[in-house]
């Protein structure tokens, strides 16, 4: 797997002359060597092939892959295959050798020749899958344009196996890189540096980087794990191992590595654990690059929409649409090509297994139908879905991204919106209004909303102008405060010359959870989200969507506010069709009048 012609890279002017005779010397070395068909012979030339690369990859290291690549890999292929003499083994290290050559730019060719000795190959067995990632991880050395990596695959398919190699291979391209990985265990990260720095000590290391000979099994002048570098670089540290809790004041790298996140199944529900590392990533852990051009590669598995990979992966989107590959199977980049985005099912589109080799497709069958629909969807197929109890998620709602509109183009809808209120309790509750305009075909799309964390009566004014703003007409509120809200919002409305909105108050006597339950179907029936795509970032509306779709009848919710005021409105108005209750006469002797 080159690098393909044309990809961005960065490498020092080239002397055309010069470049020229060597390219012309190995083409006519290789064209030779094509005709011949004398072992002893072939043997000899391609040594001098060999010895030519060896000093053509450090003037253009673009051409020398290429032609030790396209030409001469395959020729000693053909010729293993056909020979037949004592030469074999001979012929087989020049193989090796050109595989060397290879790897000092393409992180595939490394791969495979630090594996050629071993029994049991890693990539051998998964270069099917792995070949997008390991791409990408390539790329991302020569492309400063290429900035974000997101890969999830299913367990075992070799994710950090592959990021491994590739921060050990990061090295021989420049001893001055700098990497930080960090994981949701400290066993876990620690183990990742000691294969990085094995990988490092190996013979095999320098027989790719030659440079590295000089510190023979030793390279690393600081060798403590979870901070380690290498002799002669001018970095502070080369690699960084960390867990997502652990401290990183003071940490700087290059390239930044987020290797499985989430614990596993029992972290997968955790809406408030994700949303807390996802934080911590937009504050503690994006700041700590190190450079103009870092990389920030993302890999594990998909465990729910809330997932830091899901949501890192969402972000770019909204930078940038993504497209899928015509070169390679799951993978989608950016058009703007800052972002790869890479997903590998279990099961194709075919229901074949994508790793035979791993999983058979009997095997991966099995455990599509002995798994729970939401933890096969999310670990096995990269398709995260709503967990058990999650009935309002994203993906189960109607949405939309404009209102409907008639065949002239006008919106097919009520002019006149409807509202409702639930006020905070506690002070760690939201105020919580959403919006609503009633289509045409019956069905009530939400808006707009106000989502905040504040005592009511600070909001008075807020609440007002959103009334005259969208021109509701029919807002109910939960009377559940010791002040009078109906009063004082119905005064200051008066104020301001809006005296046609009708505030109905509901005195709640049931179970907020109850209620929730009870109006569920009602909501997913009748009201419409608006696409999560369209939504704009930091706004109540993203807050007020947050809390509701993350909402579960199985596990404790924190907040409720979002879903209360929904089943708020919908028991009130969708039902209740926003008629108030006909007057019930009273008799004015019993209350002595």
């Amino acid at each position: 797997m080159a690098y393909k012609v044309g990809d961005k890279i960065n490498l020092p002017k080239q002397e055309p002359e010069k470049n020229s005779k060597y390219k012309e010397t190995l083409t006519d070395i290789y064209n030779f060597l094509k005709k011949k068909k004398d072992d002893n012979f072939r043997l000899e030339w391609i040594k001098q092939a060999i010895n030519i690369l060896d000093e053509y990859i450090e003037i253009d290291r673009v051409s020398a892959v290429d032609l030790c690549n396209n030409k001469y890999i395959p020729l000693l292929e053909k010729i293993l295959e056909e020979c037949k003499t004592s030469n074999m083994n001979d012929f087989f290290n020049c193989y090796k050798r050109l595989y060397a050559i290879c790897g000092r730019r393409n992180l595939e060719h490394f791969i495979d020749y630090m594996e050629f000795e071993k029994v049991d190959r890693v990539l051998a067995k998964r270069r099917k899958v792995l070949e997008p990632f390991i791409y990408a991880l390539n790329r991302c050395v020569y492309d400063t344009n290429l900035r974000y990596i997101i890969a999830s695959f299913p367990p075992s398919f070799g994710k950090s196996f592959c990021a491994n190699y590739f921060t050990a291979w990061l090295y021989g391209q420049d001893i001055n890189n700098s990497a930080l990985r960090i994981s949701y265990s400290e066993e876990l990260v620690l183990g990742f540096s000691r294969s990085i720095k094995d990988l490092i000590s190996s013979p095999l290391y320098s027989d790719i980087f030659p440079q590295y000979k000089l510190y023979g099994n030793k390279p690393f002048v600081k060798e403590k794990e979870s901070d380690w570098k290498i002799k002669n670089a001018t970095v502070l540290t080369s690699h960084y191992s960390r867990t997502r809790d652990g401290a990183i004041t003071g940490v700087r790298a290059k390239k930044l590595i987020f290797d499985d996140m989430t614990k596993g199944a029992e972290e997968s529900t955790n809406a408030n654990l994700h949303r807390s590392y996802y934080n911590k990533w937009k504050t503690e852990w994006f700041p700590r690059k190190d450079g103009k051009y870092p990389t920030y590669i993302f890999l594990g598995t998909m465990w729910s929409p809330e997932d830091i990979l899901n949501r890192v992966k969402e972000d770019r989107e909204r930078v940038s649409p993504l497209i899928p590959s015509k070169d390679y199977p799951y993978l989608w980049e950016s058009e703007d090509g800052s972002t790869i985005l890479i997903k590998v099912p279990l099961l194709d589109e075919n229901d074949e297994s994508t790793c035979e080799e791993i999983y058979t497709t009997e095997e991966a069958r099995e455990i599509r139908d002995t798994t729970d629909e939401y933890l096969f969807s999310c670990v096995y197929q990269q398709e995260p879905i709503a967990p058990t109890g999650l009935e309002f998620a994203y993906e189960l709602l109607n949405t939309y991204e404009t209102l409907p509109r008639t065949e002239t183009g006008e919106i097919d809808c009520d002019e006149y919106c409807f509202g409702a209120l639930d006020p905070s309790r506690r002070g760690k509750d939201n105020v919580a209004m959403p919006i609503f305009r009633k289509g045409n075909n019956g069905k009530y799309y939400f808006i707009d909303c106000i989502f905040k964390r504040e005592a009511i009566s600070e909001l008075y004014d807020e609440i007002v102008d959103k009334i005259i703003e969208h021109k509701i007409i029919d807002f109910v509120i939960e009377n559940n405060t010791d002040t009078s809200l109906k009063q004082v919002l119905d005064a200051k409305l008066k104020e301001k010359g809006f005296d046609y909105c009708i505030i109905r108050e509901k005195y709640n006597v049931k179970n907020k959870e109850q209620r929730i339950k009870d109006m569920r179907g009602h909501i997913k029936n009748n009201i419409y989200f608006l696409s999560k795509d369209k939504i704009r970032p930091k706004t109540d509306y993203q807050n007020f969507m947050r809390d509701f779709v993350t909402y579960s009848f199985d596990y404790p919710n924190k907040h409720d506010d979002a879903p209360d005021s929904l089943a708020l409105f919908t028991a009130e108005t969708i039902i209740g069709k926003g008629i108030l209750p006909k007057p019930i006469p009273i008799d004015r002797k019993e209350l002595g009048i």
